[in-house]
Formats: structure tokens, sequence, C-alpha cells
């Protein structure tokens, strides 16, 4: 008997020791996981952006990017809308791929100036004036 329980105590440690491997392992992976989806929610959640015209030109079009991307997608006005001075449109469930969305506003002349956003906050905004640089295809 006694060498029955010798050779059950001399393999239980390795045991112990693989079980508490396996544990910390299991442990570990569900941390990350965890990190992973908290990060990956911020940067997928929805938001709303609210775009004022502060500038003295009308615009006519409004477009979002991701900020390393030209190609933007459907204009987001409808068509006739026109944002003019003094005036604010709100974009309602924007969804970021990343941390930060671009914005691009037409004005009347075919113009277009750039916004980056950050999707950070559920609403932000984003305020065109008379400064910002205006793309005319030049």
């Amino acid at each position: 008997m006694r060498s029955n329980l010798k050779r059950s105590s001399k393999h239980l440690l390795p045991r112990l020791m693989a079980l508490a491997v396996l544990v910390g392992t299991v442990m570990g992976v569900q941390i990350l996981c965890q990190r992973a989806s908290a990060s990956a929610g911020t940067a997928n959640a929805l938001m709303g952006i609210t775009v004022t015209n502060n500038a003295t030109r009308d615009i006519r079009h409004l477009y979002l990017s991701p900020v390393d991307h030209d190609a933007w997608g459907p204009d987001l006005m409808s068509e006739g809308t026109v944002l003019k001075t003094g005036q604010s449109f709100t974009i309602s469930d924007v969804t970021c791929s990343s941390n930060e969305i671009k914005v691009v506003a037409e004005d009347g002349e075919g113009c277009f100036v750039y916004g980056v956003i950050s999707c950070a906050q559920a609403t932000t905004s984003w305020t065109i004036t008379n400064d910002a640089p205006r793309d005319c295809g030049n």
C-alpha cells in the first residue's frame, strides 16, 4: 500500500503544476479577449456628428470616409438640402471602424473641406469656417 501512495504523490506535483499552467493560460486568454472586445467596441460604436457651417459658403453635400482613404461613402444630405451659414446638420448612427473618421463637405462651387473627428465620444461636432482650406481640384 505504501508503495502505491508514494508513486501517486510522486506524480501529483507535476499534474498540479500542469493544471495551474492550464488555468493561468485560460485566464490570460480571457483577459486579452475582454480587452480586444472593449477596444473594438469603442472603435465600432455608433455616434452622432453635428456639422455646423460658420463659413460664408453654402454646404450642399456631406460624406464620410476612413481617415486613410480617398473613397467616400454616399452623400448624407438629402437632395436639395443646403446647409447655410449658421445652420447645423447632424449625421446620426455613424459607425467608426477606427479611432477617427473623416468628414468631407462640398460647397456650391464643387470645392471640398475636410475634418477629422475622434470616435471616442458618443456625440461630437465639426465647425466649418472660412479659414478651412478648400480643395477645388487645382
